[in-house]
């Protein structure tokens, strides 16, 4: 059986995706649902999977992370069968915040959160330029990063 997100539960999940630590009762308020309600939907959209976890949203920066880039990578030919099973190898690495599979010339696009500029390029040359499977890389400095709403 397909779970149907409710108006209720896409209030519910904006208030979330804004505060992730509101208690029951604050949430319910904002929603305009009674408390035992709300946290019956709360339970039933994290057990359809429609909320996936919480967690803290870290400045990389401010965490000792001063240079953010991202890294767009071609996977090579012999390889483009396991391209989904290259995401969670990578997403593992350390310094790495995101991984997004591709359509296009590019087929990932890593985004990395590193120390300094010899730790970027390190960490280029080890995970990505000695990767059998991966080919070109191009990589962009990230001067700023501006957080949507579902994601702050």
């Amino acid at each position: 059986m397909m779970f149907t997100v409710t108006d209720g539960d896409r209030r519910i999940l904006h208030e979330l995706s804004r505060d992730g630590r509101l208690s029951n009762k604050e949430l319910a308020a904002r929603v305009g649902l009674p408390p035992s309600t709300c946290h019956g939907r709360v339970r039933l959209l994290e057990d359809a999977g429609v909320i996936r976890g919480y967690r803290a949203v870290v400045d990389p920066q401010a965490a000792g992370a001063a240079i953010s880039a991202l890294v767009s990578v071609a996977v090579l030919d012999h390889a483009r069968s396991q391209v989904t099973d290259l995401v969670p190898l990578m997403r593992a690495l350390p310094g790495v915040q995101q991984v997004f599979l591709l359509g296009g010339d590019r087929d990932l696009v890593i985004h990395v959160a590193v120390a300094d500029v010899p730790a970027l390029r390190e960490f280029i040359r080890v995970n990505i330029g000695a990767h059998p499977d991966l080919g070109q890389s191009q990589t962009h400095l990230v001067f700023e990063h501006a957080v949507g709403l579902a994601s702050a």
